[in-house]
């Protein structure tokens, strides 16, 4: 390699992370594409939801439909403690106190539940961090 040819690949390598917004493109459509693949399936919404977008000019964002937080971290089960999650009808004892409903063949009345949802993870931001900081490192040392 000559100093003419160092100097030319020093002087695309300045070009190319001045202006990152086609390697910022290239890894957007990798992770989109990889969390698509892992994404819990029902109706297919939040699959059709992931997307990226630029974030000024240079970084990257990355979107969906809200419930894939919850689908990716889960909800704990103990939010249903709350007076809120308890029957509003006065013949139950209204949201504070509760009362067993009267039994019509339909079990023994109201009972505290705990929902939640496992987390199911299909991303990790960790991960995604470290991958977008590999591929420009991988652009520094093996392209230039």
């Amino acid at each position: 390699m000559t100093v003419d040819d160092f100097v030319m690949d020093l002087a695309q390598l300045g070009e190319a992370l001045s202006d990152p917004q086609e390697l910022l493109a290239e890894i957007g459509d990798q992770v989109v594409q990889t969390m698509k693949l892992n994404v819990p399936v029902d109706t297919g919404d939040l699959r059709a939801s992931i997307q990226w977008s630029f974030n000024g000019s240079n970084s990257i964002e990355f979107k969906m439909l809200e419930y894939g937080l919850y689908q990716n971290y889960g909800v704990l089960p103990n939010y249903n403690r709350q007076s809120y999650h308890k029957p509003f009808l006065s013949d139950f004892g209204g949201i504070t106190d509760p009362q067993p409903a009267p039994n019509f063949g339909m079990g023994s009345g109201y009972r505290n539940r705990a929902f939640g949802l496992p987390a199911r993870k299909f991303y990790d931001e960790l991960i995604i961090q470290e991958y977008i900081g590999a591929q420009f490192l991988e652009e520094i040392t093996i392209d230039f």
